[in-house]
This record gives structure tokens, sequence and C-alpha cells, in this order.
């Protein structure tokens, strides 16, 4: 069994704060639930253009560098989230206009096997559209229901693909922000196992969410 790590306090400060220096000193161990945030930081266009920005991404860029698992988040960002967004919309009211109750799904055609390893053999695209399908279908089930009820989902169930999943969910709704709203992602995720892990890592990767009156999450 894996063992579940959530975000260090050091690491989330370095993050919030956006301090290079710090983020530098960190462990890989530490950094890694952090690079969905920081491969944004490094890739994205920013909004601050200064010269003192522009030498932070550049180590921001330098401190990715070494490190492999950043292909794989780097080829989320190349999807086309413009369409993502258009069939996550359509699926999301297909839902909504059955009570939750949906079968089929927009994003996501038959699936050959399980979907842990549909996750696991198929393209960044895929994967993020198998995510997105599992949270609009939950979130649809937690607009019907009053009482907290968990929800089965393998795919946030098996460890092995955790840390890849969290990847996936961080990306799609950092890219995404109208369609999956951090207060409304919450909700969905602490209905799954796994999910107040998701959850941290989620907030440690939109650290300006920490406090932010109607999307406050307290992860204390």
């Amino acid at each position: 069994m894996m063992l579940l790590q959530i975000p260090s306090a050091r690491a989330f400060q370095a993050i919030r704060s956006v301090s290079v220096s710090e983020l530098s000193s960190l462990r890989d161990e530490d950094l890694r639930p952090l690079l969905p945030c920081l491969v944004r930081m490094a890739l994205c266009s920013p909004v601050d253009e200064s010269a003192k920005w522009t030498e932070a991404r550049k180590e921001v860029q330098k401190l990715l560098s070494g490190l492999e698992v950043v292909n794989s988040i780097v080829a989320l960002l190349s999807v086309d989230f413009s369409l993502l967004e258009q069939d996550a919309l359509k699926e999301q009211q297909l839902r909504r206009k059955v009570g939750g109750s949906a079968t089929s799904s927009v994003l996501v055609e038959s699936l050959q096997n399980g979907l842990a390893l549909e996750f696991e053999r198929s393209e960044p695209s895929r994967r993020l559209r198998l995510v997105l399908s599992e949270l609009l279908r939950i979130m649809s089930q937690v607009d019907v229901r009053e009482e907290f009820i968990p929800e089965k989902c393998e795919l946030f169930e098996s460890e092995v693909y955790l840390e890849e999943v969290s990847d996936v969910i961080c990306i799609a709704q950092a890219e995404l922000p109208s369609l999956l709203a951090l207060n409304q992602l919450a909700e969905a995720l602490l209905r799954v196992k796994h999910g107040p892990w998701l959850l941290c890592q989620l907030v440690a990767n939109a650290p300006d969410s920490f406090e932010q009156g109607e999307g406050y999450i307290n992860i204390n």
C-alpha cells in the first residue's frame, strides 16, 4: 500500500508566497505535489511581465528540468481545453436534465476496461475526459441528494494511479475554473475514497483559494 503524504507546511508556504528560493530548497518528494501549479507557472503566459517575474519563471523552469514526471503534466496542458469544455458542458447539462442518473457520457465513449486500467492506457486528452466525466457524475449526485452519501469510483480508489489522477484534477480545475468551481469540487471529492488527500493536493496547487470567501476550504 502506498503512503499518501499531504503537502508539507513548508512546501505550501513556499508556493503560497511564490518564493522561488524556498521552492528550490525543497526535496523532490516535497516538490512533487506542487508540480501541476509549477508547470503552469513555468509554461503559461504570465499576467506579471516584470523583469523580476521573468527571472523567477526561468528559475522555476530550471527547477523542473530534472524531473521526469513533469513531461506528463506538460502533455496535459497541450490538450484543446476549449473543445473539452464544450463537451463537458454538454455532459453537465445532460446530467442535470436526468437528475444525475445519466448512464451515457458525452466526454467518454464506452469503456473497454475498468476505469483505472483505462486511465493507465489513455493519452492525456482521454485521461482528462475520464476524470472530468467522473467528477461531473459525482457533482451531479451531490446536487440531487440532501444527505451525505459516499460515492464509489474506481478511479479515485486505486492508489497506484492517484498522483497522476491528482495532476489531472489540478490541471483541469486551473484550466476550467468556471466548470469546476472549487467549493463544488471540494464537496464532490469529500464523497470519494482518498477525497481529503486529493483536496489537499488541489488546495496546494491553488493556494489563493485557501481563504477565499465562498470558496474557502478549511483543511485543518
